[in-house]
């Protein structure tokens, strides 16, 4: 069984020394997917030329799996590629075993001087700035550190297969806003189709934010804002019917904001948040044909 139609492109990231090479060619000949790898000593080494390389890669769906080099990774641009292109899967081991299998005679971590364990990196290994950077950069992290190469291996091939499970799944589930179709049913007796067609949206909306490397952070928020923007368009508005454009244009704004101010916040910060992520909303149904655009835009 050929498991490439199944997944997305899956980008290896981690330091030299991480297993992208070893393991990505080893999973990847047990699954049958294509494997390229830009960590191999003959891939161009010119930033340029690495780059150009990738994106005909990923334009030409080249491979299943590309391994990133580490040159490539130190540039925010490729990893925001590689984030809107793909999965992006963050391999870790421990920082003193990776610099040693890198051949790197120059140090590739920072330790973190109030740390005594294991050269100040932790017994996580995760004690650095440049495991912070690539982990927040990343949509997955696969750790491992003291984990054996037969148990590595096993562990990336069930991540792909997993990565390619809920790559398949409807946006809704994939993001886990399904459950919002059964709550606004049980509160307002909202109409299911209507329900389905408003979180379809959302979902493909904060996976798009995803993509654009949006920080934990502002993605809870934009999740709470959007569930509230949703309760009050059943609520109030309690669409019906299988029209998408009709059901969405409730959000062309940021809807029942006054209502919001009463049910959810009356903090200035909180209705600020809520009318700039709904308005992110309206801007993303409309750039995506969901919505039409507006006069002059």
């Amino acid at each position: 069984m050929n498991e490439s139609d199944h997944i997305p492109t899956i980008f290896l990231a981690g330091p030299p020394g991480a297993g992208k090479s070893t393991l990505g060619n080893k999973v990847c000949a047990k699954l049958n997917l294509r494997f390229l790898d830009f960590s191999r000593p003959n891939m161009p080494r010119n930033t340029a030329a690495e780059r150009q390389a990738l994106e005909t890669a990923i334009r030409d769906r080249s491979a299943a799996v590309i391994a990133l080099s580490w040159s490539l990774q130190q540039h925010s641009a490729v990893l925001t590629l590689t984030r809107r292109s793909g999965v992006v899967l963050l391999l870790w081991a421990h920082p003193l075993d990776m610099q040693t299998r890198s051949g790197y005679s120059e140090p590739l971590f920072t330790p973190v001087g109030r740390l005594k364990t294991r050269g100040g990196f932790g017994r996580h290994g995760s004690g650095c700035r440049e495991f912070r950077r690539l982990d927040r950069a990343c949509h997955e992290t696969l750790m491992l550190v003291d984990v054996p190469l037969g148990k590595a291996a096993e562990d990336l091939k069930d991540y792909i297969l997993w990565i390619g499970r809920q790559h398949s799944e409807p946006p809704s589930v994939r993001e886990g806003l399904i459950s919002w179709v059964k709550d606004w049913q049980q509160d307002f007796d909202a109409n299911r189709q209507a329900a389905e067609i408003i979180v379809d949206a959302m979902a493909r909306y904060t996976l798009h934010l995803k993509s654009q490397g949006a920080s934990s952070r502002k993605l809870s928020g934009v999740y709470d804002d959007l569930d509230a923007a949703g309760m009050l368009v059943m609520m109030y508005d309690a669409p019906k019917g299988k029209n998408a454009e009709r059901i969405l244009s409730h959000f062309g704004a940021p809807p029942w904001d006054l209502e919001f101010e009463r049910k959810f916040s009356d903090s200035s910060s909180a209705i600020a948040r809520y009318e700039r992520n709904l308005e992110g909303f309206a801007r993303f149904l409309q750039q995506s044909g969901l919505l039409p655009k507006e006069d002059g835009e």
